[in-house]
């Protein structure tokens, strides 16, 4: 199955992947740096600098395959929640509302509002309608969670 991603996370992870690329250069500017001062048997800034460069490396092929692989999603106004809404949810007794975004786990990033399609309360979301009231099991019990509106 290919993944899935809204076209603001597409952005953010092109984004991503130039930042790597551009530290990339940095890590193997310190690896050619450590290698002419280390004797290679202990040196621990060589390999670090190495661990770092492989790290990065891995993840820019990671994020290659996942921007060529991907379908963007264009969230479109629904009766249910559908990946790419955005979501206005109250827990019931609550007075508080919360607001996510229902994305991928590869751009799900809980500080900005967007949450995993595959995460409790993400599965417990799709197809969900405005009114309705869902349970979502958490490491703290379960929670009742009311929907307020749904949005593209």
């Amino acid at each position: 199955m290919k993944p899935k991603l809204t076209e603001t996370g597409h952005h953010q992870l092109t984004d991503r992947l130039a930042m790597l690329r551009r530290e990339r250069t940095d890590a193997r500017e310190r690896v050619r740096t450590a290698r002419k001062f280390c004797d290679f048997r202990e040196d621990v800034t060589y390999t670090e600098a190495v661990r770092q460069y492989v790290r990065i490396e891995a993840d820019i092929l990671e994020l290659n395959r996942l921007l060529d692989d991907a379908t963007i999603v264009e969230s479109v106004q629904s009766e249910v929640v559908t990946f790419g809404n955005q979501v206005v949810i109250r827990e019931v007794q609550q007075e508080e509302t919360e607001r996510y975004r229902i994305v991928s786990e590869a751009e799900a990033d809980l500080e900005r509002g967007s949450i995993s399609v595959t995460s409790p309360l993400g599965r417990r979301l799709m197809g969900a309608t405005m009114g309705q009231t869902i349970q979502v099991e958490t490491p703290g019990g379960t929670i009742q969670v009311e929907v307020l509106h749904i949005e593209p």
